[in-house]
């Protein structure tokens, strides 16, 4: 993840999961995480840890699906951006509104029909804590048709692309590296989607604890070239993946 505070046009700088009960939410996530809230409305909240902002959980409307979490993309301007989303095949979802003491956002949906959203920093650039157990770590989107995703995000943000590996690609703001673009697993069932990781110290240790929590294990946990991974999903169903992380103070000490 780029780290806070350098958040290029494009590059995922915030997640938010809308579900239909957030205070439910709020104690999944705060046992899972040690997740803390701090009410920013009557049925939104900002996640921290460590007094770090590090997501953000609202009540889903009835155009939202029942649960998930959202990628937003940093941008300068939401209705310009929204513009250049649909000059390049996609459409809008959510028109721009504000998002008190935060910043502006919107939502939108790409030609494949992954959803995802805009975010025009306020007081709140984006993630204040990555690359850290509890906290954001990375963003991929995933699709049958990697090809058109990545012409896509290169029309509206630019991104420029290592060369694939496996059929993913690297994506590039400014050359340093911001999410990833690639193919869906067909074993899924699912379509186009942008999928948040979040960070672990141990993903066998977070994925039993996400059990008993009564989440769900997808697949995994199973090595993967950054880390171990598990494709998971929460109590009401939000999807997202969990990676292990480098212990950096124990590296520190070594």
């Amino acid at each position: 993840m780029p780290k806070p505070g350098v958040y290029h046009a494009g590059v995922p700088c915030w997640v938010v999961l809308t579900t239909p009960d957030t205070a439910r939410a709020q104690a999944f996530y705060g046992a899972l995480f040690e997740w803390e809230f701090v009410p920013t409305g009557p049925a939104e909240a900002v996640a921290t840890r460590y007094g770090a902002q590090v997501a953000g959980v609202e009540r889903a409307r009835p155009t939202d699906p029942p649960a998930a979490w959202t990628t937003f993309l940093a941008c300068s301007d939401p209705a310009r951006t929204l513009t250049a989303v649909r000059a390049a095949g996609g459409r809008l979802a959510r028109e721009p509104y504000e998002v008190p003491e935060q910043g502006r956002a919107a939502l939108a949906v790409d030609p494949l029909g992954a959803r995802f959203g805009l975010w025009q920093a306020g007081t709140i650039d984006g993630a204040g804590l990555v690359d850290e157990p509890g906290a954001l770590a990375w963003n991929e989107h995933l699709s049958p048709d990697p090809d058109t995703a990545r012409a896509f995000y290169h029309r509206v943000f630019g991104y420029g692309y290592d060369r694939p590996r496996a059929g993913h690609a690297l994506a590039r703001v400014a050359g340093l590296p911001a999410c990833s673009i690639g193919p869906a697993d067909p074993a899924t069932g699912t379509g186009a989607r942008w999928l948040v990781h979040f960070a672990t110290e141990d993903t066998d240790r977070t994925t039993d604890r996400l059990r008993a929590l009564g989440g769900t294990v997808v697949t995994g946990p199973a090595p993967a070239p950054f880390g171990r991974t598990a494709l998971v999903r929460d109590d009401a169903g939000a999807e997202f993946v969990l990676v292990a992380v480098p212990d950096r103070d124990a590296a520190a000490a070594a």
